[in-house]
């Protein structure tokens, strides 16, 4: 078993609902992906040390498939003092992955001490805020800038780690680990996602020099009703609108919206959903946003499943101007 460490230069961490003290990013390579009949020949950690005031990247590796059971111990022992386990699709595949192997050699999982993110699922649950055709993690990092020419794939790797184990070829282990090195490395800028979901789901409308913010929680159909519920900064409101196609309700920083909403087609093969203006009062301070050509009286909310959060946001905005 070797172990290799590295010291990491200028990570972009942004998500603030983790001490980065705590946290630490895993990713594994295996000899295929049955956690019963396959092995793992590479574990890759990185996390934040107050102590030496930067990122380390830690990769624990097999030499042969004698070492799994060392590098498995030592990766345990490593994660002790953590609370929270980031992966990429890791509650699918890193995690149990782990999980039954360490079982089949009885050493005791601190795994299970740990919180677990997974980033994928966490994304997955925001996808509709996001304007991203899929949830690839490549998709996710060119999002936010980051393009990288990755020229092997995980199986290729199973074929260097073989012909390894057997040539002891330095050029195969360093494609190995570099493999596993770009993999964890970018998976730190990638929790900035979650900044931008953010913001796609916030706004502040300023009303007579007073600001106010505001969160989209969640939004939901019922029937032909399009309902939005908020958070807002103001905590003293107690206001209930109505309207012939909107109204909404507000007490103390909870702000529920409910829109009357139709169903089309924004092009021959894309589905829609959108709102009709026509009578509504304050049609004149609303213009779709989107990149779709439509009637004026017409206000797209979502396309396919993608929220077109410009509009949404505008009605919320100009809603709650024309009303408090």
């Amino acid at each position: 078993m070797v172990m290799y460490e590295h010291i990491l230069d200028n990570l972009n961490y942004g998500y603030k609902n983790f001490d980065k003290g705590e946290i630490c990013f895993i990713d594994i390579e295996t000899t295929g992906f049955s956690h019963k009949y396959n092995t793992i020949y590479l574990i890759g950690l990185v996390h934040y040390s107050y102590k030496d005031t930067s990122w380390k990247l830690v990769q624990f590796f097999a030499e042969n498939s004698n070492d799994e059971q060392n590098i498995l111990y030592q990766f345990n022992e490593y994660i002790k003092s953590f609370k929270v386990a980031i992966t990429y699709n890791g509650d699918s595949f890193d995690i149990p992955f782990i999980e039954s192997r360490l079982k089949k050699y009885n050493i005791q999982s601190n795994l299970k001490n740990m919180e677990s993110f997974d980033i994928y699922r966490k994304i997955k649950l925001e996808g509709p805020y996001l304007n991203l055709d899929n949830l690839k993690l490549k998709t996710l990092e060119e999002s936010i800038g980051i393009f990288r020419n990755d020229k092997y794939t995980g199986k290729d790797c199973i074929d260097f780690y073989n012909q390894y184990v057997d040539s002891k070829d330095e050029e195969l282990l360093e494609r190995l680990l570099n493999h596993n090195y770009d993999d964890l490395y970018y998976l730190v800028p990638i929790m900035n996602i979650f900044s931008i979901i953010e913001d796609a789901k916030s706004l502040i409308i300023n009303k007579d020099g007073k600001e106010i913010k505001l969160s989209i929680e969640h939004m939901e159909l019922k029937g032909d009703i399009f309902k939005i519920y908020c958070k807002t900064s103001c905590k003293d409101n107690n206001i209930v609108y109505f309207a012939d196609n909107y109204n909404f309700q507000w007490v103390d920083d909870v702000l529920n919206i409910d829109l009357q909403y139709k169903k089309g087609l924004i092009t021959p093969t894309k589905k829609c959903l959108f709102v009709d203006t026509t009578n509504w009062p304050i049609r004149d301070c609303l213009k779709d946003l989107s990149q779709y050509m439509t009637p004026v009286n017409v206000m797209l909310l979502k396309v396919e499943q993608k929220y077109i959060m410009d509009n949404i946001k505008l009605i919320i905005k100009e809603i709650i101007l024309s009303s408090i």
